[in-house]
């Protein structure tokens, strides 16, 4: 019997989550992603082109703002779609949904994402010639492009920043010299080789500031040799020639991250052996999603409550307080419970457990006082208890709400019975 609620109760998640996702859909296109928007910079004293998506939920009808965090992507005509279909498949499940901000860097490209100014790099000084404007960059971003984001679109204060190669270079700098503007950072294959090193050089003394707490930052490596060579990153980062400089510089920086045991920071890495720098950004932000949000996919110890058959009602309704108290302190906001959730699991536990029923339905109510599917799912309990009176008094609830013929027509059965 066990493990049957068990199944059930897996499929109910699953088929919410799908129901939830398939439902955000736009009904006349199967692919509707982005809208194009700039925003005029004082700072750079040009137009800056930006793209904006928006989770379609944000239509819907609820009883609180829907406001959500956002990802800001650097090189965005090159890695917002990437971002809107990896959130697509993981939202809102395993994270939560995100309003993603792509940033056109295709032009002045190493002038705003290289934070120090060099005369040569590898070997060349003209096109490093306009470098070093990473910082009037991150100003823009801060003082002009969040602001705008924030007071056009329903945002909240949970941020993340991505960014792939300079890139990535620039999401380090971030982190390092103004961390309090993102809560997250994904810095993918980052050139970590820029200036000597410099990031690296300044990591050790910035670890220890006390503005990385609840900051997560998660790096990526790729393999720059080509795929029938070598693999091993423990030889890789032996090699002195001038094809292994990025990775060498990347994995300094990583162990040093790693061994900082004094930072408050949530670092984590990882190696792709199979991957190059123009390959490996798309399982990095997959990856990297992932890693900076542990504790908000669905726990065992959560379905565990939910599926264990000698579990009370109590033990339900304490669950999903501990699991959303839980989201809503790492996010910032207030995170109710899913209104599908609730009232699927208040429906498979009418007929064996009602008592969990009652406490879901409850709580569905409660999250939602003016929808009036809570109402009404209410009154289809009373009507399994046989109490007609309350099942009356919830459908007239219910009714009062959606003004429908549905529960218009369900009040008047019930009164004649």
């Amino acid at each position: 019997m066990k493990n049957k609620v068990l199944s059930f109760v897996i499929c109910i998640l699953a088929y919410t989550s799908f129901f939830y996702s398939s439902a955000q859909s736009n009904q006349d296109n199967l692919f509707q992603i982005g809208t194009k928007d700039s925003v005029y910079s004082n700072i750079l004293k040009e137009n800056r082109k930006i793209w904006v998506q928006v989770p379609e939920s944000a239509n819907a009808t609820t009883n609180h703002p829907n406001t959500y965090p956002v990802v800001y992507v650097l090189d965005g005509r090159v890695h917002f779609l990437s971002i809107c279909a990896i959130l697509n498949q993981l939202a809102p499940d395993t994270v939560p949904e995100m309003i993603v901000v792509g940033i056109e860097n295709s032009e002045n490209r190493t002038r705003d994402l290289t934070p120090t100014k060099v005369k040569e790099a590898r070997g060349a000084s003209d096109w490093v010639k306009d470098s070093g404007g990473g910082e009037k960059f991150t100003d823009f971003i801060a003082k002009e492009l969040i602001p705008y984001i924030d007071k056009k679109y329903p945002t909240t204060t949970h941020k993340t920043l991505v960014g792939h190669s300079f890139g990535g270079l620039l999401v380090v700098n971030t982190v390092l010299n103004h961390p309090e503007l993102f809560t997250n950072y994904i810095a993918i294959d980052p050139s970590l080789w820029w200036d000597n090193e410099v990031l690296s050089l300044q990591l050790s003394e910035r670890l220890s500031d006390k503005k990385y707490e609840r900051k997560s930052l998660f790096l990526s490596i790729a393999n720059p040799l080509p795929p029938d060579t070598e693999k091993d990153l423990n030889v890789l980062v032996k090699d002195t020639t001038y094809r292994t400089e990025g990775l060498r510089a990347t994995y300094k920086f990583s162990k040093i991250a790693s061994k900082a045991t004094h930072s408050t920071l949530q670092f984590s890495y990882k190696y792709y052996e199979n991957e190059n720098h123009g390959t490996v950004p798309m399982i990095s932000i997959y990856d990297g999603l992932y890693a900076l949000y542990p504790w908000y996919k669905m726990s065992g110890s959560f379905v565990n409550v939910l599926t264990n058959p000698d579990t009370d009602a109590k033990a339900v309704t304490k669950a999903f307080n501990d699991r959303y108290k839980t989201l809503s302190n790492h996010l910032g906001y207030t995170i109710h419970p899913e209104e599908d959730l609730l009232n699927n699991l208040g429906f498979m536990f009418m007929s064996n457990d009602p008592k969990k029923s009652f406490a879901l339905f409850t709580m569905l109510i409660e999250a939602y006082p003016r929808n009036a599917n809570g109402y009404d799912s209410m009154s289809d309990y009373y009507i399994s208890q046989k109490d007609i009176k309350n099942a009356i008094k919830y459908v007239e609830m219910a009714y009062k709400i959606s003004g429908g013929n549905y529960h218009k027509e369900k009040l008047e059965k019930l009164k004649k019975k």
